[in-house]
């Protein structure tokens, strides 16, 4: 190739690096422009923007190496103006591509990383089209304006060459290599909310560090899964199905029910609600429930507050919730057509004699699911392409038929149904792009909802921001009473058994922490129900199903498999907080597990306490810690073995049925960590607000076999943009040995409405620092004035 003449001025190194200012430049432009745009309502704009910025320019760093070789190359043709316009056009597209990866996370709500590998073109293609192609002006300009910024800045560097300084560009190079050993965003960690920490990530670098993390990833053992579960105290029935036992799941419902009118077996019916988060849904909703046809039924349901989803996007919802099912690679339908034989809720009441159909308004080949359904032996599966002639699809997304089509065609076959039966409902509306037919009508129903929730007016902003994606949560549980009032009268109205809960929390609306995503209500409704009840122990999907099939062999006389390949253990039916089940959750195909094992979240290596209201607090404690990743290995090593083979249980589909025989029940199930942080800390709290302000009512605990030191209770109000309000202190506490005190404490109450936070610890009044681990930033929304 010719090279430029060497003289000092016009060499390969010295063009370089006249031109390199131009790239810095741009991606500054790049950055600021998409992190303005991304900014969370209420978030501290400079700690966000600063960590921003310094993020994009830690990832321009690390990518110097490789952008150097490519640039070094085309900067050696012999004409200066062939060699500029090669090395803009190679960095126009580094920057085209960060800011595509930006919009992304933009519609998106989350960062787009390995799980592009986890679908096919067909679901890439039907995701692009469902989440809208119309990117807006703001969007089009974050695409133009960094590379009208890169090519002006390479136009006038080129008029001002510098000097050969090689040394310069090699000690330049030498740091991008030296920022690998950097975190992936560092600082990010200091910000409050899960959504203001994702703002402050570069998109590029979390693309990057998650598809390295995908392809490197160690494949975990598979020849030892027996002993590991056996070791964790699940013991395998068979070491080459580690994941098969007998089935004791407790009928843990059956109090709840009363007899059918003519005897006969209830019939079921599962909701999966698209996107449908505990955060805007139910009681006493984080942000406010927009679900207020849900809230209703929930006051004659059995209300689960603190339930969870296994996926954080749909890919993992009918095996989990269906079946039970362990996860494998990328979900349990991501095995496609090697998904082994299995039994589930679905073939277990097909073979006693229901009938079983499932309704959709997109395309159920979508994440496998039909190849699932087809496993499960469901013939009538009506979606995108059995919907039929009479219904309009949704012609501002590619995803197929809003609620309201799917509604009218699920009622139109609701007369004709044989009892009993078991009936699969997913919706979709509450999807990219939230847009659908008649939407102005229900984006005008936003303002009286905020007002009958008594939303301060910052609050309001947020939801008018996102005013398709509220007005979506209404439409869909506005479809869903025209369902229940619709069947109301229907014959086998009265002996049907209901159950509604979200695949997932939608991401688009800002998150305070992971685990979030996987919060989602879960409601079982019935005219058998003897009473409501909420619930407030920790489920999930993967316990739904052993609970059904429980309830209906012990309390309405049919079978249930004597050997299960449930990775759940049922429904937990506590009205107070605990947390003593174990199972793994996956945010998307290609991401590293998650895992819960009793009240310990494992997240990204880091252990997490979970509280009431599924909220996380960081915990710094190896040993438990060790104690968690030896269940998830355990688990893992079981998934590896199950992958391996192919194998779940030597039944197959059609597992020996067996009556009810009822089981001890333990609150701690199958292994799950029991152990008690080391050190003081905050075990509950409840806010309670009060015409003479806020009653906090805290509960301490101490996991040390030897007594704790002296400490202050210490409470503290907070605005929402992290400044202190007031402060609020209890007498000096000493707990004795594994001891547990209740302290009451007072904040006063903030003289404006809006949403404020409250964070209780325990306080050294000698050193003036923490002593152990508190609870913070707890949600607290003051409506108005304090009643007299």
């Amino acid at each position: 190739m010719p090279r430029p003449a060497t003289d000092g001025r016009d060499s390969i190194a010295a063009r370089l690096l006249a031109w390199l200012p131009a790239l810095l430049l741009a991606q500054l432009v790049l950055a600021l422009w998409w992190t303005t745009r991304a900014l969370p309502a209420a978030a501290p704009v400079l700690p966000v923007l600063a960590l921003a910025l310094g993020g994009q320019m830690l990832f321009l760093l690390r990518a110097l190496p490789l952008l150097c070789l490519l640039a070094w190359l085309l900067a050696g043709l012999r004409s200066r103006r062939a060699a500029r316009l090669a090395v803009a056009l190679s960095w126009s597209a580094f920057l085209l591509w960060q800011a595509l990866l930006e919009q992304y996370f933009l519609t998106a709500g989350v960062p787009l990383g390995a799980d592009l590998f986890g679908y096919s073109l067909t679901e890439i293609r039907t995701t692009l089209g469902g989440a809208g192609a119309d990117i807006g002006v703001a969007g089009a300009i974050g695409l133009v304006l960094p590379l009208l910024v890169l090519w002006g800045a390479l136009a006038w560097r080129a008029r001002r060459p510098l000097p050969a300084t090689s040394g310069v560009l090699a000690g330049l190079l030498l740091a991008a290599v030296a920022s690998w050993a950097l975190p992936l965003a560092p600082g990010v960690r200091v910000l409050a909310g899960e959504a203001a920490r994702a703002v402050a990530t570069s998109k590029g670098a979390y693309f990057v560090a998650d598809s390295l993390r995908w392809w490197r990833a160690d494949a975990v053992p598979a020849g030892s899964a027996h002993a590991a579960t056996r070791d964790a105290g699940a013991v395998a029935a068979d070491p080459a199905y580690p994941f098969l036992h007998p089935d004791a799941t407790p009928d843990a419902l059956g109090p709840y029910f009363g007899p059918t009118r003519d005897g006969r077996p209830p019939n079921v019916v599962v909701i999966v609600v698209e996107g449908l988060g505990r955060s805007f849904s139910g009681p006493d909703a984080a942000l406010g429930s927009f679900t207020p046809f849900l809230d209703a039924l929930a006051a004659r349901s059995l209300y689960f507050d603190n339930f969870l989803a296994n996926q954080g996007r749909t890919f993992g919802v009918l095996p989990s919730l269906f079946a039970s099912l362990p996860m494998g690679e990328q979900g349990f339908t991501g095995l496609g057509a090697a998904m082994p034989a299995h039994a589930g809720l679905f073939n277990i009441l097909q073979r006693q004699g229901y009938h079983a159909a499932f309704y959709s308004g997109t395309d159920a080949g979508f994440d496998d699911e039909r190849t699932f359904l087809q496993r499960q032996g469901v013939r009538e599966v009506v979606d995108l392409g059995a919907f039929g002639p009479g219904y309009q699809r949704n012609p501002f997304s590619e995803w197929g038929y809003p609620d309201h089509e799917l509604v009218s065609r699920v009622l139109a076959d609701s007369a004709r149904l044989q009892v009993p039966f078991v009936l699969g409902v997913q919706t979709i509306s509450m999807h990219t792009n939230y847009r659908f037919p008649g939407q102005q009508a229900w984006r005008a129903r936003l303002e009286p909802r905020m007002q009958a929730l008594g939303m301060p007016a910052q609050r309001r902003a947020q939801v008018r921001e996102q005013a398709d994606i509220y007005s979506a949560i209404l439409y869909t549980d506005d479809q869903l009473r025209r369902y229940f009032e619709a069947v109301a009268s229907a014959p086998w109205y009265a002996d049907t058994i209901f159950v509604v809960t979200g695949d997932h929390r939608l991401p688009e609306i800002p998150m305070d922490t992971h685990i979030e995503r996987y919060h989602v209500p879960l409601l079982v409704f019935s005219p058998l129900l003897r009473q409501p009840a909420r619930v407030r122990a920790v489920s999930s999907h993967l316990d739904v199903t052993p609970s059904l099939l429980a309830l209906l062999a012990h309390t309405y006389g049919l079978q249930r498999p004597e050997q299960v390949a449930w990775t759940g253990t049922g429904l937990d039916m506590a009205g107070g907080f605990r947390s003593g089940g174990e199972f793994p959750l996956k945010q998307t195909k290609t991401s590293a597990l998650d895992f819960v094992s009793g009240r310990w979240f494992l997240h990204d290596g880091r252990l997490f306490e979970l509280q009431d209201g599924i909220r996380a607090a960081e915990v710094e404690d190896p040993a438990v810690r060790a104690q968690v990743v030896a269940r998830l290995r355990a688990y893992q090593t079981a998934n590896a073995t199950f992958l391996r083979d192919r194998r779940l249980s030597p039944e197959g589909a059609t597992p020996r049925l067996v009556a009810y025989r009822a089981a001890p029940v333990t609150v701690a199930r199958a292994g799950a960590v029991t152990a008690q942080a080391a050190g003081v800390s905050v075990e509950a709290l409840a806010l309670t607000p009060a015409s003479d302000g806020i009653r906090l009512l805290v509960t301490f605990a101490n996991g040390d076999a030897a007594g704790s030191r002296p400490f202050v209770p210490l409470a503290v109000l907070s605005a929402e943009d992290g400044r202190e309000l007031d402060e609020g202190y209890g007498a000096a506490v000493q707990l004795g040995p594994h001891a547990h005190r209740e302290v009451r404490l007072h904040l006063p109450r903030p003289s404006a409405p809006g949403r404020y936070f409250v964070s209780v610890r325990p306080w050294d009044p000698d050193t003036g620092k923490p002593v152990g681990r508190g609870r913070y930033h707890v949600p607290l929304d003051v409506q108005g004035p304090a009643s007299p």
